[in-house]
């Protein structure tokens, strides 16, 4: 009996810190304004391969039913994983992975909230004609773009929210190149590896590594092959994008 009342006793004591405390299972609560920063941040480095609701594409797997997103405590999982994987952006902060955790939760929970999802949002809703007078002209899309070349049957390779981000974000084929002029020393040319406001690295065509940190004694020219499609993004207005998504549907 006297060690069943200190049994009792011990976990008395012990009972509320234990309740406190997480459980190494508990769900990572949503931060709503993490997750819309995590959602720029999935744009710009996820949607291309992942798709627009995170479902997966024919180049990369379903995030919503994966295991790793699912053990993820803002980040544990992730982080680590975007590291070690082939193709993804190593250079992402720490705060920048937890914002996409955040998201890719908010994207679970309300896939776990509506288990038979209404149809996807129509994109399709403006005008075709419209959109390919702004493709021929002041777009200047077609000083890039064929349709009848590289954008023959996009209309019908791809859904019609994957095409509107493939139209706003799209991948480019060919390397980022950067001419970095130091104070003293010859001018550098290669391929760019990582570029920030803080820090460029890049590798020469005999595959030397270079890195400098960038200050008003560091001239950088870079080559980008998506300029065009960033400086765009600025002047788009949404009409101008669903007159585009619309053309672009109709070419099968």
């Amino acid at each position: 009996m006297r060690r069943l009342r200190l049994l009792i006793a011990g976990t008395a004591l012990c009972g509320p810190m234990l309740l406190g405390q997480a459980g190494p299972y508990e769900r990572q609560k949503v931060d709503p304004a993490a997750a819309k920063r995590g959602s720029a941040v999935y744009t710009q480095n996820c949607i291309n391969c992942h798709g627009a609701a995170a479902r997966g594409t024919e180049t990369a797997p379903d995030l919503i039913r994966s295991p790793l997103i699912l053990r993820d405590r803002l980040g544990s999982e992730l982080g680590p994983a975007l590291k070690r994987l082939a193709g993804h952006n190593t250079a992402l902060t720490s705060d920048q992975v937890t914002d996409l955790t955040h998201f890719l939760k908010q994207q679970l929970e309300a896939t776990a909230r509506n288990r038979s999802p209404a149809a996807p949002p129509n994109v399709l809703t403006g005008d075709a004609q419209m959109g390919r007078g702004y493709f021929e002209g002041a777009g200047g899309c077609a000083k890039c773009h064929s349709v009848t070349g590289d954008l023959a049957g996009v209309g019908r390779r791809y859904e019609p929210m994957d095409l509107q981000q493939r139209f706003l974000f799209p991948r480019s084929t060919k390397p980022m190149l950067a001419t970095v002029t130091p104070a003293s020393g010859p001018a550098v040319k290669g391929e760019v590896v990582k570029v920030d406001d803080f820090d460029i690295s890049l590798t020469d065509a005999s595959g030397q590594y270079h890195a400098w940190t960038r200050g008003p004694n560091l001239r950088v020219d870079i080559d980008d092959p998506l300029r065009q499609h960033h400086e765009m993004l600025e002047r788009l207005t949404d009409q101008d994008i669903h007159n585009v998504v619309r053309y672009l549907e109709t070419l099968k």
